[in-house]
């Protein structure tokens, strides 16, 4: 069956208290994370190489295991609630923008984390493409070889080592954006499509084939291929 961690209990969420340290909240009751919020048991930094995740550069690590989760939020036209697509129990690299509400637990480091702020998933200790999955709205990107601008075009040089920032192809597709009537409209892209977009978090995964990656938000691609 599935482990839960001890921090938590199901559908409320860590069993600690509050009480304010000089580093943080420190908390001995019960923990509920609201709305798109989840709290994450912060990896040790050792913890981050050996999963063989490297973060943004100059950034340190931003990655955990989320052992609560908040319910969602309501439609604002429908009031439908959107279900979370980050689950407990799976481990998440988040932005270097989230994670900012620090909360000690039991002795532990946690963080609270908008689910909007979560780059990737994944599952296991390492994070293996085939374990890798995207959050709603999101999809990761191998960077392609850097391009030279043409007055025709794009043209991808030929033995180039570099590699551009903002065209790459799809690796893995998030969920779609769930409308007003519930219904989840499917994703424009999929996996090995070559799309072009305006901005990226770069991440670098070790998966050993020395690619480059990027976390796109599906509505920051431009055009497909």
């Amino acid at each position: 069956g599935t482990q839960r961690s001890s921090l938590v209990s199901p559908r409320r969420g860590a069993r600690h208290g509050a009480r304010v340290g000089l580093c943080g909240l420190k908390v001995d009751g019960a923990v509920e994370p609201l709305g798109k919020f989840l709290l994450v048991k912060s990896a040790a930094a050792e913890e981050v190489t050996k999963a063989g995740l490297l973060l943004p550069k100059s950034q340190k690590p931003k990655q955990g295991e989320v052992v609560a989760a908040g319910p969602g939020e309501a439609n604002v036209e429908s009031g439908q609630m959107v279900p979370m697509s980050v689950k407990v129990g799976e481990k998440v690299l988040y932005s270097k923008y989230g994670g900012s509400e620090t909360i000690e637990c039991g002795g532990q480091d946690h963080v609270l984390v908008r689910e909007d702020d979560v780059l990737l998933k994944y599952k296991g200790d390492e994070p293996v493409l085939a374990k890798i999955s995207m959050p709603r709205g999101k999809v990761l990107v191998k960077l392609l070889p850097k391009e030279q601008e043409t007055s025709f075009g794009l043209l991808l040089s030929e033995g180039a080592n570099e590699q551009t920032t903002t065209a790459g192809e799809v690796v893995s597709v998030g969920a779609g954006t769930i409308l007003a009537n519930g219904d989840e409209l499917e994703a424009p892209v999929k996996a090995g499509d070559k799309v072009r977009f305006r901005y990226g978090d770069e991440v670098e995964l070790d998966l050993g084939d020395g690619g480059q990656f990027s976390v796109v938000s599906i509505s920051n691609c431009i055009a497909k291929w």
